[in-house]
């Protein structure tokens, strides 16, 4: 398995904006994608502008292709919405575990 690793800083009040595109657009997209596995959307507790996004892939092969064949897409369909280019940090994932992690917030 392989995960990519996009992090990047949105404009002042953009995170909201970001979070409904990302609902509506980009993950239904991702779930198109060959060799796609799941996407986990995390945003910074210090600073709530910084979002980091990690999306799994079945094989680097499948990553690389997302990453040269769609993200340029996706990432200019919200440039407005962020302070700069996102960096994309590429990894094998060497062990993980099935936590069933949904969003919310805590009672």
């Amino acid at each position: 398995m392989h995960t990519l690793i996009i992090e990047g800083t949105f404009k002042p009040g953009a995170k909201e904006d970001f979070t409904k595109i990302w609902r509506g657009e980009i993950l239904p997209n991702l779930k198109k994608q060959n060799g796609f596995v799941d996407e986990v959307l995390l945003f910074g507790t210090d600073n709530p502008n910084l979002g980091v996004g990690l999306s799994f892939w079945k094989t680097k092969e499948d990553a690389e292709r997302y990453h040269r064949d769609v993200f340029p897409k996706v990432a200019g369909s919200v440039q407005h919405l962020i302070e700069a280019a996102p960096t994309v940090r590429s990894f094998d994932v060497e062990a993980s575990e099935t936590f069933r992690i949904a969003a919310g917030k805590a009672a």
